[in-house]
């Protein structure tokens, strides 16, 4: 009985070492997530209800692929290098204002727009849908939206208030220049972020 219980917990070892939690993502630099993020934190200081996103985890969120066997990676790269090719660098801009899915009046993400280059964003986004899903990832069903997150709310909450009555400086042409693959590790202070692979737009 013993050889049998532990046969199984090696299988489900296995099978945990050969998943891993991925997302792709458009990155941001490093001074203007410490920015969005302490204006978020002293935004939301008396707001126990809203946890704020860390600043080495804000980005621009292209698709979130969940947990993915590593053979299957190599396939998702090429798809992330074919998108990369198709499109020219460009420049963005976070426009400041906060919003919040799937709504300001019964919140559970609050987030920041993107202002210029938002288009192109959602350019990106829809070629990668199409490129990822030859390879058996399958296509969001929801609106694709380019925004950042930088609060969660684990019960919905009404902050149409806040909405309206603040936001943050605009931040002018960034540069788009790659779409990163990342991993999610979750450990028990919160999810750690690594970057896998970056691929170069031209």
């Amino acid at each position: 009985m013993k050889s049998i219980i532990g046969k199984k917990e090696l299988v489900k070892e296995d099978k945990n070492n050969f998943e891993k939690r991925l997302f792709i993502a458009i990155d941001i630099p490093e001074f203007i997530k410490d920015n969005i993020y302490n204006f978020t934190a002293a935004l939301l200081k008396e707001e126990k209800q809203i946890k704020v996103v860390s600043a080495p985890n804000i980005h621009i969120t292209l698709k979130f692929l969940g947990n993915i066997n590593t053979g299957k990676i190599n396939k998702i790269e090429k798809a992330i290098k074919e998108t990369a090719d198709t499109f020219r660098r460009f420049k963005y801009e976070i426009n400041g204002k906060i919003n919040a899915f799937p709504g300001p009046n019964n919140a559970r993400v609050v987030f920041l727009e993107i202002g210029n280059g938002g288009r192109q964003i959602s350019e990106i986004y829809n070629e990668l849908e199409n490129n990822l899903s030859m390879v058996k990832i399958r296509k969001e069903k929801r609106k694709f939206f380019p925004h950042i997150t930088i609060a969660r709310i684990k019960n919905k909450k009404n902050i149409e208030q806040l909405v309206n009555n603040h936001e943050m400086d605009s931040v002018d042409w960034l540069d788009c220049l790659e779409i990163t693959l990342f991993e999610s590790r979750l450990k028990p202070q919160g999810a750690e972020y690594v970057i896998l692979n970056k691929f170069s737009l031209k």
